[in-house]
């Protein structure tokens, strides 16, 4: 595949799950000697791109907009002309919109990834658009597009985000971040990484509704909120009205960070969805499966397969995620250091077996060579 070049379109770099796959997709990609080129609006991890030698292009990837749409497609017209682009890989449907568009000007095929179950609305229809193949991160979202898109199985291929292991490794440094963060290694902590827009960003405020009652049996325990979003400052105030009623600095709220992985170096309990409780499991960290779609509970072997069916979601679960629930969970691996280390060396060996950014790069460039050897 040598010669290849592939330019990879999503809304934005800002961080999230579906932005720091596309980073460590390209990253990979260009491993596999693979040229890459990234557009998007933009966001905090350009930088990281760019540190790794991959051009990134700004366009208003995020926009409904009539202007911004054609902006777009004008855009990614000039860049697959200019840098004889091979094939593109969208991650998000305006994107996937915006491709197929460019593939009726310029003949270049297109492929995307639906990294969850999307809406079926009118409005958001009309801006579905799928390419020559699709790849579902998940087994349920395949079925979601077979059933409610009406997609045909065949296209379909299932391929879960890949981790890049050499990042998230268990022995990361964490002594600078924990000197930042004012935090000592005899403390309890709980970390929740995540968007914090919407429903999601509900969760941190039902984490920190949860901590009066972690605290009143772990007086050490610890929460750190990592992310940003619309609901940041709500979090922040609720952190605020939660360290004055318990007398201490029990809630920690660092907005956005580029260093994920060391903050998910100090958890002694991880809660999060998608691609958060798969970097938790590679840092060998015990997880609490909790998100808007429902409410797993701790990880283990046992729910394994029905949470990797669902993309770590908690969907399937018939169960709503609350203080309540929260906080029984946790207090369950912080009264158990043998089962937090026995279902951290389990995370970390199915990721290992699983779910490694190596092994998920080659079967996505597995699917580019299906694509260009019938296109071609």
């Amino acid at each position: 595949m040598k010669n290849l070049t592939v330019l990879l379109t999503l809304m934005a770099l800002n961080t999230g799950g579906a932005e720091t796959h596309v980073v460590s997709l390209a990253r990979q990609l260009k491993k596999e000697g693979i040229n890459v080129l990234v557009a998007s609006r933009g966001g905090e991890l350009v930088k990281e791109l760019n540190a790794s030698g991959i051009e990134h292009f700004t366009m208003p990837l995020h926009s409904k907009m009539p202007g911004s749409l054609f902006s777009s497609i004008i855009g990614l017209t000039k860049l697959v002309k200019k840098y004889k682009v091979d094939l593109i890989h969208a991650h998000a449907r305006i994107p996937a919109w915006v491709s197929q568009w460019v593939f009726y000007i310029t003949g270049c095929p297109y492929i995307t990834t639906s990294h969850g179950i999307y809406s079926t609305n009118w409005g958001l229809g009309l801006l579905t658009a799928w390419g020559e193949k699709i790849i579902a991160v998940s087994e349920d979202v395949r079925e979601h597009l077979v059933k409610n898109f009406k997609v045909r199985p065949e296209k379909i291929y299932v391929i879960p985000n890949g981790i890049d292991l050499e990042q998230f490794d268990p022995g990361v440094d964490t002594s600078s971040v924990q000197k930042e963060l004012g935090l000592s290694s005899d403390e309890m902590k709980i970390v929740y990484i995540s968007r914090l827009m919407g429903a999601r960003g509900e969760i941190a405020l039902k984490l920190i509704d949860a901590m009066p009652d972690i605290c009143s049996s772990f007086p050490n325990a610890k929460l750190i909120v990592v992310g940003e979003g619309d609901k940041l400052e709500a979090i922040r105030g609720q952190a605020e009205k939660c360290n004055t009623v318990l007398k201490g600095r029990r809630v920690i709220v660092t907005g956005a960070r580029l260093d994920t992985y060391a903050l998910m170096g100090l958890a002694d309990v991880a809660v999060g969805v998608g691609r958060v409780a798969l970097e938790a499991m590679a840092m060998k960290k015990p997880v609490i499966i909790a998100g808007e779609a429902g409410f797993m509970g701790i990880l283990t072997p046992q729910n394994f397969e029905d949470a990797k069916k669902h993309n770590f979601s908690g969907r399937g679960t018939g169960q709503i995620t609350d203080s309540m629930n929260l906080g029984a969970a946790i207090k369950r691996l912080l009264a158990s250091p043998d089962l937090r280390k026995e279902l951290g060396e389990f995370g970390r060996k199915q990721v290992e077996d699983q779910f490694s950014i190596d092994s998920m790069t080659k079967k996505v460039v597995e699917v580019y060579t299906k694509v260009l050897e019938e296109v071609n």
